[in-house]
């Protein structure tokens, strides 16, 4: 055991060492850590915690990053260390009642509160909350299924300055919508995505109280048509009607004529939307910045063409799930739309390399492709977007045609920024592909090689070794791995938080086995998502030895 002395010695020497680190570097330093060892650092000494402490009046703390501390201890400690914290996240934390009193008694300056998935939260703490912080300006309540009128009308009694309020999922109906009138001048965004009881009557009843709406989210609201908004601002500049199923062309018009400012509009999935839709956008929205069509009616190229001659500003633009595009459209978006960052182009199996190369050429900003069961797309067009967008930061080409080694080289040469890349099924790819994305793709943060079966235990072991930051991984059915692949995730991947082990069914696939499991958990804390379906290694009771090491939320398939 180390004596005092020397223990003091060692705190000051450490201290004096990184008293010589400017701030910032002290903040990516700290970046690094969890809650729980940011409050370990409090208590070393006055040195370590006038470092340590932050610049920034914000805090986001989660049941991962507490690794095993309570709640309310961490917020009564962080409260003591930053006492005029003004944005708090307990995002998927599992806030209860005892935890929104020393909420409510230690952050008295929060402006900024986030309680997103603590799904304990009942009308009675979001009434305590209003109550002792009616100076919110924003709140995040989404997946708080048993907040519903009556604590919106509690909460708004108090909170008269918030701007923006995110009530996705809550129990919230056309009633509950009255009490917004009490922030009806400073209401600003408002999210009410799977608020099911919610109609066209209550929906245009709160755009006549909240003239400076400028978002508004209701995906997943079954009864909205998008009549309901025809009488909204022309301040709106964002909507989100995805899911909701009676919408139509007719609607979209009725929104497009009254708000001509629209920039953002998402109709993921609103079957009766046709090109009729996309041509009234295209005529009164021209400063339409990212349009979501993904799996609506039938798109063609005829609606897509005449999209992209009205918004030339367009930087996003899904088209997931329809077939009947061409290259047709993706000329048109590379004459018009120079602009573009992100296409999603899934299962849109007509495109060729042809469209993709031309829209690589004269898209050079582009940041985000998706080109997955797009079987004409091959890696010429990999290679086109490597050499032609050099900001590409997610590229996923799960089953679209052929790529190889040479092509990923390519794309690792040409965009070293990359992030998230799925070549699932890509059955050329083999260890050449990870030694490359291991030497020049260091900020990578997901990967899928799915069923990618020339890959070895030596190319995963590359890619653990280069790529840290990695969170999600999936090697699905890659079935020359072994336990030495897990032993280098686990000692490679600390920030992991979704893995896929997954093998076939009577698979002798040893790469997941009870032994390296619990060695991945303990070395991996922040996994949320394991599959070891099919794997025959792996026992009930290793399982449960996991999720206890895990937080209690993982999902564990197998």
């Amino acid at each position: 055991r180390m004596e005092p002395s020397v223990a003091a010695d060692s705190a000051a020497i450490a201290a004096a060492s990184f008293s010589q680190l400017d701030s910032d570097t002290l903040a990516h330093v700290a970046s690094f850590l969890s809650s729980s060892e940011v409050l370990a650092l409090d208590s070393v000494c006055r040195e370590w915690s006038s470092l340590f402490r932050p610049p920034q009046l914000a805090l986001h703390i989660t049941r991962v990053s507490l690794h095993g501390t309570p709640l309310g201890g961490a917020l009564r400690a962080f409260s003591r260390r930053i006492p005029t914290l003004s944005t708090l996240s307990l995002r998927g934390s599992d806030v209860d009642g005892r935890d929104v009193r020393v909420l409510c008694e230690c952050y008295r300056c929060l402006t900024e509160l986030d309680l997103s998935g603590c799904d304990a939260l009942q009308d009675v703490h979001v009434a305590r909350i209003g109550a002792a912080l009616p100076q919110l300006q924003k709140l995040c309540l989404n997946g708080c299924r048993d907040v519903s009128d009556a604590g919106l009308a509690a909460l708004l009694a108090h909170c008269r300055a918030l701007h923006s309020l995110e009530l996705s999922w809550c129990d919230i109906s056309d009633a509950g919508l009255v009490s917004l009138a009490a922030i009806a001048t400073s209401l600003t965004a408002l999210d009410l995505s799977g608020c099911a009881m919610l109609t066209d009557r209550g929906v245009a009843a709160l755009m006549r109280r909240c003239p400076r709406l400028a978002s508004i989210h209701l995906e997943g609201c079954r009864e909205v048509s998008g009549w309901a908004l025809a009488t909204v601002s022309p301040r709106l500049r964002e909507l989100t009607l995805s899911g909701a199923t009676l919408v139509s062309d007719a609607g979209v018009g009725a929104v497009a004529r009254a708000c001509t400012g629209l920039q953002l509009i998402a109709l993921r999935q609103c079957r009766s939307i046709s090109d009729a839709a996309l041509a009234t956008l295209a005529t009164h929205c021209p400063s339409l910045t990212s349009i979501d069509v993904a799996r609506c009616g039938v798109l063609t190229d005829r609606g897509v063409c005449l999209l992209a001659a009205g918004c030339p500003s367009l930087t996003v633009l899904h088209l997931e799930g329809h077939t009947e595009v061409t290259d047709a459209s993706l000329k048109a978006l590379a004459q018009h739309c120079p602009r573009l960052t992100g296409l999603n182009l899934w299962v849109c199996n007509s495109v060729t390399d042809v469209g993709v190369t031309a829209l690589a050429h004269a898209c050079p900003r582009l940041e985000a492709l998706d080109v997955r069961l797009c079987s004409k797309v091959t890696g010429r067009s990999v290679q086109a977007v490597a050499a032609h967008c050099p900001g590409l930061t997610s590229l996923y080409a799960e089953r679209a045609g052929g790529i190889d080694d040479q092509a990923v080289a390519c794309l690792a040469n040409g965009c070293a920024g990359l992030c998230h890349l799925d070549l699932g099924m890509q059955e050329a790819i083999s260890d050449a592909t990870l030694l490359v994305l291991a030497e020049r793709c260091r900020q990578l943060r997901s990967l899928s090689v799915a069923y990618c079966k020339a890959i070895t235990d030596d190319g995963i072991e590359a890619l653990t070794s280069s790529c840290p930051l990695l969170t999600t991984l999936d090697l699905n059915n890659c079935s020359r791995l072994t336990g030495l692949a897990l032993a280098a995730i686990a000692a490679g991947c600390p920030r992991l938080q979704s893995l896929d082990l997954g093998a076939s069914p009577n698979s002798s696939q040893r790469l997941a086995t009870d032994e390296g499991l619990i060695v991945l958990a303990r070395h991996c804390r922040g996994i949320r998502s394991l599959n070891v379906r099919y794997c025959q290694f792996v026992s009930a009771e290793a399982i449960e030895k996991v999720k206890a090491l895990l937080c209690a939320n993982v999902q564990v398939r197998r």
